[in-house]
């Protein structure tokens, strides 16, 4: 099985580093950060196989688009397959409880 190469976008690496941020250093809370960090980078890498498992979000203009997301954590994960590139690009990585529709 061919595996596709991971792309995180700098939208991406900024929505995690905000993430370990806020939990880390605003909440005090190092340990649980660098939990879901980990947890969050797993879900990602898992996209090298198999990246299509996951079902195109329903609403226009992010079906068209080939926008997918997967759960991690209390946070979603955005992205787009590029199968004739075999990559992933992630784009975004929002809380699960964020209007994710106007930040896409």
């Amino acid at each position: 099985m061919t595996k596709y190469k991971i792309i995180i976008e700098k939208s991406a690496e900024k929505d995690l580093n905000d993430i370990i941020v806020y939990i880390g250093e605003i909440l005090h809370e190092p340990d649980i950060a660098m939990k879901i960090y980990f947890s969050i980078k797993i879900k990602i890498l898992s996209l090298k196989e198999l990246p299509l498992r996951y079902a195109l979000i329903k609403d226009e203009p992010y079906c068209s688009m080939g926008v997918r997301r997967i759960p991690a954590e209390n946070y979603t994960v955005f992205y787009v397959v590029d199968e004739a590139g075999r990559t992933v690009h992630i784009f975004r990585i929002l809380h699960i409880r964020r209007e994710w529709k106007s930040l896409l």
